[in-house]
């Protein structure tokens, strides 16, 4: 058994290769051991070397370096919620229980760690590399790699000699307070060259920079004025890591290898991440509850690889368990619906005294993910050569949304929820299933051509509650099915989710009984190809390939459920080395079309509950590239770019309502994103010396997709970020002092409102409105120590 982490001399920002020895960059993108540059796909790798490099701790720090790639984290800005687009795929909608899926598969090793609130931010340490792979991934990787996938591969147990490291930080934010991190990692031989034990541990602390700055309104209705005074503080938006990975390598005999693993990680933080620029200023909020929340969850899993004869047989299953409790303000709803449309004076409590009509917001979601694969390849040195496999997943998601408002009348709050003026309780469960394969074939030693096809089958389910008590709009218990049964706890019929009134999302049965409702669908994506090889340095390519996103269940009872949409990728691309891999360029050329597209969208009138539809087709065209050159001994220069141009090819029409023209640009994606990153070391005294910068741009995006929000909105400028570092390695020993984001840009990851936009944001009662802002880290130095041992 050895070790699968790229060697140390390998950094690169997607093709480079050590100056002297030539050694490639070996990635598994298409799940076999391949040196990057023999690759015919637009793959970026962030090695180890590099992630240390540039500082990388998460996923907001790595997707700098993604040209490609865009992502936003959600209108909170809170940890663990972002989600990733490449080349444009996205339409922006927020991510929920009963929402789509995204559009970018996200991998640990080899477990899709894919879900509705996106993928969980691991904290990257001891990690060989993060793959990048552009453009539709359905072949290999089916479901939710529509547009791309992004996989971050760890370093495997090594049973041939004991090694480990230990690293201690500490930074200061600008603005901000004080933060640190202690990392750490051991391997040892368990028996000598059969088994061994790898344990990572890490604790992370950032520190907070938002400040809760003192504020008051007046309710039109009610003329209470609320104020946060006892909440008043600066930087008081931590956050706090704590993780533990372990793994341990068992070779059973010369050709079988069982490796069970468990990663542990969680994540706690207080406050908000927003910053009301408009109203109080930047970097700063006004708000008036207490926010907090936790992440955690843990992932066991068992991979097994061995060969049959000459065929490559591996299995991996997984086990995932993830939850997150929230709490957050949501003053704004109350303040805003009573300042437009009066709705406080229904806000009442037991002894019918109008009370304040703001809110909080309170999230608990639980995540139970199962996934199962098997692989057989043959002989990867045959003229012809395949892969195929099985795969299936089952995902099970609980999600309650509560919406409290302290005080609020008994009679009018949800049944047996005092002071709930709205409950979403929903079970969704979603089944996916697959059988795929991929063939080369060398028809000569210049030509090769690929072929793939993956025929898959999803099948998704959702039941439970949401809405109110009688009293308002049309929602909630107005809807309970079956409520001459009187099978729930007040009579409202049955309550298939534990602590729910009833249920009011699901198909009532001629018994009685409540089933979910259920979307179903299968259908086949693929992938043909065709390199030519010039010398084998150089090559070319051409790609046709096709990516698809499951349909599901809207949780609006009458509401229909929606379709999988689909991506239709024409892809060329080229792939250079030169002067014995001292230099090498690569580049593609790209045309997606987008159809069937799911929109997330709020119907006029009824309850404003947010509805995913079908709606119209989109194109993104553009072309992304790489360059790395060591023009001297010790020095390196990296570069990575992309244009990409999306736009809408048909209007999005909603309700007979024209909500984005034909040629409106498709949001979170930049037209221009580009970073070039120059490191020199050389040798001085008993150790190595080295200096590095690294220059990151971003181009302007648009925050959302509808024309009438995105006036509301504005768009997210652009901004460049300018990281830097100076260190010393000597023996065991490593020392380092950086600087990150040096420009201090403030680089916005969203814009939004609270809540409905229409009433939350800019209108003729407040020209203003609330627009939050989610911003990058502001400047941060650090210093850094490490030993190896």
């Amino acid at each position: 058994m050895t070790s699968t982490a790229i060697p140390a001399f390998a950094q690169t920002a997607g093709a480079e290769v050590e100056s002297d020895a030539g050694a490639p960059i070996i990635v598994t993108a298409q799940r076999r051991e391949e040196n990057l540059q023999d690759v015919p796909a637009s793959v970026v790798a962030l090695t180890t070397d590099k992630l240390e490099a540039l500082q990388v701790r998460n996923f907001v720090d790595y997707m700098a370096y993604l040209p490609s790639a865009s992502f936003t984290t959600g209108s909170t800005g809170v940890p663990g919620n972002s989600s990733i687009s490449f080349r444009g795929i996205s339409t922006g909608g927020g991510l929920v229980t009963s929402g789509t899926l995204p559009t970018v598969g996200s991998y640990l090793d080899d477990q899709p760690i894919t879900s509705i609130l996106g993928a969980v931010d691991i904290h990257v340490y001891d990690i060989a590399r993060v793959e990048a792979l552009a453009g539709p991934q359905g072949t290999l990787y089916g479901a939710s790699s529509e547009a791309g996938t992004v996989r971050i591969i760890t370093n495997k147990p090594n049973s041939s000699k004991v090694e480990g490291r230990a690293d201690i930080e500490v930074n200061k934010i600008a603005h901000g307070d004080w933060g640190g991190q202690i990392e750490g990692f051991f391997n040892v031989p368990v028996v000598q060259d059969r088994a061994a034990l790898r344990v990572v541990g890490w604790y992370e602390h950032t520190g907070g920079y938002i400040d809760n700055v003192l504020g008051s309104r007046t309710f039109p209705s009610s003329k209470i004025t609320q104020s946060n005074a006892a909440l008043v503080e600066d930087d008081h938006n931590p956050v706090d890591i704590y993780g533990l990975r372990a793994q341990l390598g068992i070779d059973l005999d010369d050709n079988w290898t069982v490796t069970p693993s468990v990663i542990a990680q969680k994540t706690n933080w207080d406050g908000s991440f927003q910053s009301d620029d408009d109203k109080v200023g930047e970097l700063k909020v006004a708000h008036y509850y207490p926010e907090f929340g936790e992440d955690k969850w843990y992932q066991a899993g068992l991979t097994i690889t061995g060969r049959i004869s000459n065929f490559e047989v591996t299995y991996a299953g997984y086990y995932m368990d993830r939850r997150i409790d929230t709490q957050n303000d949501y003053s704004d709803y109350g303040y805003f619906y009573d300042l437009v449309a009066g709705s406080g004076t229904g806000v009442v409590n037991n002894a019918g005294q109008l009370i304040d009509p703001s809110q909080i917001n309170v999230n608990r979601f639980r995540l139970h993910k199962l996934s199962q694969e098997l692989r057989i390849a043959t002989p990867q040195q045959a003229r012809f050569r395949a892969i195929a496999g099985l795969f299936y997943q089952r995902q099970f998601q609980r999600d309650e949304n509560d919406y409290l408002t302290p005080g609020f009348a008994d009679r009018l709050s949800v049944p047996g929820r005092p002071g709930q003026v709205w409950l979403t309780l929903e079970d969704r469960v979603d089944r996916d299933y697959a059988a795929f394969a991929q063939a080369d074939f060398d028809v000569t030693d210049k030509l090769l051509l690929t072929g793939g096809v993956r025929a898959y089958k999803f099948d998704n389910t959702l039941e439970g509650f949401f809405g109110v008590n009688t009293t308002y709009f049309g929602t909630g218990v107005r809807q309970c099915l079956g409520r001459a049964q009187g099978g729930g706890p007040f009579g409202l019929g049955p309550a298939v989710v534990p602590g729910s009134p009833c249920t009011n999302l699901g198909i009532l049965n001629a018994d009685g009984s409540v089933s979910p409702k259920r979307s179903k669908g299968d259908g086949f994506t693929y992938r043909a190809n065709a390199t030519y090889r010039f010398t084998p340095d150089n090559l070319v390519y051409a790609t046709y390939s096709t990516g698809f996103r499951p349909g599901g269940i809207n949780r609006a009872g009458a509401a229909v459920p929606f379709g999988a949409d689909k991506l239709y990728n024409y892809e060329i691309g080229t792939k250079n080395s030169f002067d014995g891999g001292r230099l090498t360029v690569n580049a593609a050329a790209f045309i997606d079309d987008w159809k069937n597209v799911q929109v997330s969208f709020q119907p006029p009138g009824g309850s404003g509950v947010v509805l995913i539809g079908n709606v119209g087709k989109a194109r993104s065209k553009g072309i992304e590239g790489d360059i790395a050159w060591r023009p001297a001994p010790g020095f390196s220069l990296t570069a990575a770019a992309a244009y990409v141009d999306a736009k809408l090819r048909t209007p999005f029409i909603i309700s007979g309502k024209v909500t984005a023209p034909a040629g409106q640009r498709l949001p979170l994606t930049p037209k221009f994103k580009g970073n070039i990153t120059g490191r020199y070391e050389w040798d001085t005294g008993p150790g190595r010396a080295h200096v590095q910068a690294a220059v990151a741009y971003i181009g302007q995006r648009n925050p959302v997709i509808t024309t009438s929000d995105l006036i509301k909105t504005g768009v997210l400028p652009d901004y460049t970020t300018l990281d830097a570092s100076i260190g010393y390695a000597w023996g065991d020993w490593d020392a380092e002092l950086y600087g990150r984001n040096l420009t201090d840009a403030r680089g916005q990851q969203s814009r939004a409102a609270r809540c409905n936009i229409n009433y939350c944001g800019p209108s003729t009662q407040d020209p203003v409105g609330e627009i939050y802002r989610i911003y990058i880290q502001p400047l941060t130095i650090g210093l850094r120590l490490g030993r190896k041992f």
